[in-house]
């Protein structure tokens, strides 16, 4: 059995770890920082716990108010323990973020993907994403 609810500091330790499994490393003491942040801005964070109450699971959502539109809700992460893939619990995390977004006021939600993420890819397609553009992404440091 898994249980969604949203996200503590004392998820942080499982949180980083599933960071690295994605790909972005993270310490507990980055995480719990960035749920901090996180807390005082349009934005939620989901995690799946199993039966035992470790957590395998996470996504982060976020709305985004702009000028162009209307706001929208955005997936900013997702990330799914190898071990526990394909079992519905990604399906059941973008469920969540989707009823939040409503609630929110917001008529759609969007996620981006790295191009390599093929799997990724097909996942957001049976869950009912489109795909509506393909961008690049550029990014400067600033500090």
């Amino acid at each position: 059995m898994t249980t969604i609810r949203c996200a503590r500091t004392y998820d942080a330790a499982a949180i980083a770890a599933l960071c690295d499994e994605l790909g972005y490393p993270a310490t507990r003491q980055q995480v719990v920082a960035r749920l901090a942040a996180i807390e005082n801005a349009a934005a939620k964070v989901f995690v799946a716990e199993n039966a035992s109450g470790e957590v395998i699971a996470w996504l982060h959502a976020g709305i985004c108010a702009q000028l162009t539109g209307d706001d929208e809700a955005e997936i900013l992460g997702l990330v799914v323990a190898a071990n526990a893939r394909s079992s519905g619990i990604g399906r059941a995390l973008v469920e969540c973020a989707a009823a939040w977004a409503r609630e929110h006021g917001c008529t759609r939600l969007r996620v981006r993907s790295r191009a390599e993420r093929e799997r990724t890819h097909r996942f957001y397609e049976r869950e009912g994403f489109e795909l509506i553009r393909t961008q690049r992404m550029f990014a400067r440091r600033i500090g």
